[in-house]
This record gives structure tokens, sequence and C-alpha cells, in this order.
């Protein structure tokens, strides 16, 4: 994304897990947040319910987040490459970095 890790305020990370929840097609409240400098990169991961499949969510996020423009405009931020979006791996051991889930991240150019 544009800008620099400082620009992106506790709001701005609020509205993205909002609107990230949104197009994977699940609530907020499993999207975690982290913003990192390299230009920015805003990794977004999910622990998916289980009334879904992290396939059906990543499927949702490849398609809202299809290309940077699209991003963009989803997210109501500058997003300056296309957005990578994979699934993690799982196991039962109850670590959170265990959780089913999808992560995106974009790194910006």
């Amino acid at each position: 994304a544009s800008g620099s890790v400082s620009d992106y305020s506790d709001g701005d990370k609020l509205s993205l897990q909002q609107k990230i929840g949104a197009a994977a097609g699940v609530d907020k409240l499993p999207v975690t947040i982290a913003i990192t400098a390299a230009s920015v990169i805003i990794t977004a991961t999910i622990a998916v319910p289980a009334a879904t499949t992290a396939a059906a969510v990543k499927a949702s996020l490849s398609s809202t987040l299809s290309t940077a423009d699209a991003a963009s405009s989803a997210l109501g931020i500058t997003i300056e490459g296309v957005p990578t979006i994979t699934i993690a791996s799982s196991t039962l051991d109850g670590e959170p970095d265990d959780l089913p889930g999808a992560s995106t991240s974009n790194t910006g150019t």
C-alpha cells in the first residue's frame, strides 16, 4: 500500500479489518491486521469461521481483491501491487498461528 506505516492509525486498521472481513464474507472479529514497513505491507489473517471453508474465503477475497485497482476500491486505500492471497496450513494444537485461515498481503512497489 502507499504511504508509511505511521500513516495507518488504529481507526485505519479497524476500517481495513471490517473491509477485508466483508471481502472475505466473514465478520471482522476473526480478522487481524499487521502493517509493516517495505513501502507498506499490510497482512490480514483470517481465522475461518466453522460456517465456511478456507477455500471459500480465499475465493471471495480473490474475486474482490483481484487487482490493485479493485483492492484499492474495496479497501479505500491506495494499493500499489496485486494482493497475494494464501491459505495457511492448520493443525489442531490450538496455537493461534496454526488456525485454519486465509491471509492476504500486499507489497508496495
